[in-house]
C-alpha cells in the first residue's frame, strides 16, 4: 500500500482538520457519500492504505464508471443500500452471543437483498474486482439462513427477549402446545368475566391484568354496593375498585406457570437460532465487505458527478515502458473547492517528468501555495484509492510514499524546539524517500538564522533533486533557491502570480513558470492589521537591506 505516516495524514487533513480536529473540512468529508456504516468504514480503510497495484485501481475505477454511465443502476443500488443494516457488526454481535431478535431480523433483511445486488453486478461492464464474484455467486446457505430467521422470528420482535412474543406459531411443537393451553385459559377468563357480570349485574365489569397485582376484577366506584360477598377487595383507586376471587387466583398461578414455560421455550429457540447465525459469521462478514466496497465506490461515483471529477490514467511504479511523468491539467483542491460556497476555485496545472522533478514554488503569503501543494497530495491519494480526481485531465505516476513537511510547533513532551521538530521531519524524509515517492515541503530552515536556514534549504533541495530524484514541490520564501535551476537540469521555478495596485495586493491564486523575487510580507502584515507605524518602519528597514544585498539579481 501507499504509506502515509501520521504527520502527513495530519498535514493533508485526510480524516480530520489540523487545527480543530473536525471531520468537516477533511478529505474524507469531501468524498464520503456512502449509504451504510460498512461503506463508510471501508472508505476510511482505503484512505488509510491506498493501492499500489495499477490493475486493482483500474478495477475500482471501472465500477465507478458503471455507476456514472447508468443513472438507473445508481438509483437501484442506492435504494438497496439505504435500508441495509450493518451486517459486519450485526454478525459480530451474533458470534459474541449478544445479538437481539431485531439484530437477526436486520441480518435476514440484508441477506434477502443479495439476489437484487447480484442482478445489478451482472449489468456491469469492464473488468471488475475479485470481491464482486462473491456478489455474483451468492452462497445459498446465506439465503436459507435469511429464510430461517424470517420463518422463526416475527417481523417486529420485542426488545426484551426474556418475556416471549418473538417466535412465530408453527415453529416448535412444544411452544405451540403451551400457547394452546394459554388460549384455553384466556377463553376461561372471558367466560369467568361473563359469569361475574351476571352474578353482580354490573354490565361494564372487566377482568384485567397488572404485572404487579396479576388478574383482578375492575368495577366503577359507583357500583361498589353491587359487589358480591365472594369478591375480595384488592385495591381502591380514585374512580375504580379492584377485586379478586379464589377461582381467578387459582387459575392465575397456572397461567403464570404456562407463560413462564412458553417464554423459556421461546428463549431457547431464539438462542439456537442465534447460534446458527453465529456459525455463518465468517460468510456474512465476507459478503458484508463486498457490499461495503460497492457502497464506497457508489459514494465515490456520486462525489465525482457532484464535483466534476475526471478518471485519471495511471502509470505503474518502476515500469520502464511508460514515461516517468505525472501531468494534472486544471487540478483542484477537493476540500477547499467544496468549502467555497459562491466563489469559484482557481484550478492549476502540475507536471513532473525527468526534466522537472523538483519545483521551487515562490510567492507571497496567503496566495495559495499551501493549498496548491496539499491538493497535489490529495489528488495522488484519491487516484490510488481508485477514485476519480478533481481535474480536467490527469496522468498520474503511482507513488510508494507521500511525505509532507508543512508548518511546525514545539514538542514540549520530548523537549524539542520548533526548529528541531522541523529538522527531525526533514531527516525522516531524506532517509526514507525513494525515487517513487511524492515529497511536499512548505518551508524549511525558518527557525534559525537567515543564512543557516537558506543553506539547509539549498542543500536539502539539491539532495532531493540529485540523489533521490523524487517528485517534489518546495514552497519557500527563500528566493535565492531559484538559482538552483541554473545548476540542476531537473529543477524548475514556479511562482504564484500576484498584482500590486499601490499598497493593495490582488491574489490571482494562479501558478505560473518563473521565480518570484518578492514575498510581500510587509503588505501581508498590513492586511493582518499591524499598526501603520510599524509597517512604515519595516518598509524603511527593507529598503536599506535590499540596497546592501548583492544577491538581489533578476531571476529567470
Amino acid at each position: 500500500h501507499l504509506i502515509i505516516d501520521y504527520q502527513t495524514q495530519k498535514n493533508l487533513e485526510i480524516k480530520n482538520t489540523q487545527r480543530e480536529n473536525n471531520y468537516v473540512g477533511s478529505l474524507l468529508w469531501s468524498i464520503d457519500r456512502t449509504y451504510t456504516c460498512m461503506g463508510a468504514r471501508c472508505l476510511r480503510r482505503w484512505i488509510d492504505a491506498p493501492l499500489l497495484n495499477v490493475n486493482e485501481i483500474y478495477k475500482r475505477q471501472n465500477i465507478i464508471s458503471n455507476f456514472i454511465e447508468s443513472k438507473q443502476v445508481r438509483i437501484d443500488t442506492q435504494n438497496l443500500l439505504r435500508a441495509m443494516g450493518d451486517l459486519e457488526r450485526l454478525a459480530g454481535r451474533a458470534c459474541a452471543g449478544h445479538a437481539s431478535p431485531r439484530d437477526l431480523i436486520a441480518i435476514a433483511e440484508g441477506l434477502k437483498k443479495l439476489p437484487r445486488l447480484k442482478s445489478i453486478i451482472e449489468l456491469f461492464k469492464y473488468d471488475l474486482p475479485d470481491w464482486t464474484d462473491e456478489l455474483k455467486n451468492i452462497d445459498e446457505k446465506l439465503l436459507e439462513l435469511a429464510d430461517t430467521i424470517s420463518f422463526q422470528l416475527i417481523e417486529n420482535p420485542p426488545l426484551n427477549i426474556s418475556e416471549g412474543g418473538m417466535i412465530h406459531d408453527g415453529v416448535d411443537n412444544i411452544l405451540d402446545g403451551l400457547r394452546n393451553l394459554m388460549d384455553d385459559y384466556s377463553e376461561w377468563l372471558n367466560k369467568e368475566e361473563l359469569k361475574e357480570r351476571k352474578i353482580s349485574k354490573i354490565s361494564n365489569l372487566k377482568i384485567q391484568f397488572h404485572k404487579n397485582f396479576g388478574y383482578y376484577i375492575s368495577i366503577n366506584k359507583s357500583k361498589v354496593n353491587l359487589a358480591p360477598h365472594h369478591w375480595i377487595k384488592r385495591q381502591t383507586l380514585t374512580n375504580e375498585e379492584r377485586y379478586i376471587t379464589s377461582e381467578i387466583k387459582n387459575k392465575e398461578n397456572k397461567i403464570f406457570q404456562i407463560k413462564s414455560r412458553a417464554s423459556s421455550r421461546e428463549y431457547e429457540i431464539f438462542c439456537e437460532l442465534r447460534n446458527i447465525v453465529a456459525e455463518q459469521t465468517k460468510q456474512i462478514r465476507s459478503i458484508a465487505k463486498s457490499i461495503a466496497s460497492l457502497d464506497a465506490l457508489l459514494g465515490l461515483s456520486i462525489t465525482s458527478l457532484e464535483n466534476n471529477f475526471t478518471k485519471p490514467s495511471l502509470k505503474p511504479i518502476n515500469d520502464s515502458l511508460t514515461k516517468n511523468s505525472t501531468k494534472i491539467i486544471a487540478g483542484r483542491n477537493p476540500i477547499v473547492e467544496q468549502l467555497l460556497n459562491d466563489k469559484k476555485f482557481i484550478a492549476n496545472d502540475i507536471y513532473f517528468d525527468d526534466n522537472q522533478k523538483l519545483i521551487i514554488l515562490t510567492g507571497p503569503n496567503a496566495s495559495g501555495k499551501s493549498c496548491f501543494i496539499r491538493q497535489i497530495g490529495l489528488i495522488q491519494i484519491l487516484a490510488q484509492i481508485g477514485s476519480f480526481v478533481p481535474a480536467n485531465n490527469a496522468e498520474i505516476k503511482i507513488s510508494d510514499r507521500i511525505f509532507t513537511r508543512i508548518g511546525a510547533v514545539d514538542d514540549q513532551s520530548s523537549g524539542q524546539s520548533t526548529f528541531m521538530v522541523e529538522m527531525s521531519e526533514t531527516a525522516s524524509i531524506l532517509n526514507q524517500a525513494t525515487s517513487s515517492s511524492l515529497v511536499l515541503l512548505d518551508e524549511i530552515g525558518r527557525g534559525t538564522s537567515t543564512f543557516d536556514g537558506l543553506s539547509i534549504a539549498w542543500s536539502v533541495s539539491e539532495y532531493l533533486a540529485k540523489k533521490i530524484k523524487c517528485n517534489t514541490i518546495f514552497a519557500t520564501h527563500y528566493h535565492e533557491l531559484n538559482y538552483l535551476k541554473n545548476s540542476n537540469k531537473n529543477i524548475e521555478n514556479f511562482q504564484v502570480l500576484v498584482e500590486q495596485n499601490n499598497d493593495e495586493l490582488i491574489f490571482s491564486h494562479k501558478i505560473a513558470k518563473g521565480g518570484s523575487n518578492k514575498s510581500y510580507g510587509i503588505e501581508a502584515a498590513k492586511l493582518a492589521g499591524v499598526p501603520r507605524e510599524v509597517i512604515e518602519k519595516a518598509k524603511s528597514v527593507l529598503n536599506s537591506l535590499e540596497e546592501n544585498n548583492k544577491l538581489n539579481n533578476n531571476i529567470d
